[in-house]
């Protein structure tokens, strides 16, 4: 019997449609080789979406996202992962930078954002746990 995890994690799979294209918002990973989407903790006592919100305000400095559904959860140690769907605002930039805010482990951290299209080589793009829903995504590209 698996014990129960202690914690939990959010992944956001932050989209936008451009033209006939859905793509999603990555930036490049620290650890490994790879795009990683935010993601980060579920403080206690917080909503997953409410969660989303902050995380992405927190790694990204995106206000206005539109959380549209969760495409699935997994176990990765003692850790529950749950992925998310959101719409981006309107108005985001090919390419950004932002100073992680908040009291997490990659405070102070700079990210830089990129958009890859949502096709068939995404999966082979995202470091490994980052791509577990990328099913999810290819099933409703061109519906966020």
């Amino acid at each position: 019997m698996n014990p129960q995890p202690r914690s939990r994690k959010v992944f956001a799979y932050v989209t936008r449609i451009t033209g006939p294209k859905t793509e999603l918002l990555v930036f490049r990973s620290l650890d490994e080789p790879g795009f990683e989407v935010p993601k980060g903790a579920v403080e206690d006592g917080e909503s997953l979406d409410k969660a989303v919100v902050r995380e992405l305000l927190e790694e990204a400095g995106i206000t206005g996202a539109r959380v549209i559904r969760e495409l699935g959860a997994s176990d990765w140690k003692d850790e529950r992962q749950h992925f998310f769907l959101v719409e981006a605002p309107s108005g985001l930039p090919c390419t950004f930078e932002h100073v992680v805010t908040g009291n997490g482990i990659d405070t102070g951290f700079r990210y830089r954002f990129r958009w890859l299209p949502v096709d068939r080589r995404l999966r082979d793009q995202l470091v490994q746990g980052c791509d577990r829903f990328v099913d999810g995504l290819l099933a409703t590209r061109g519906t966020a």
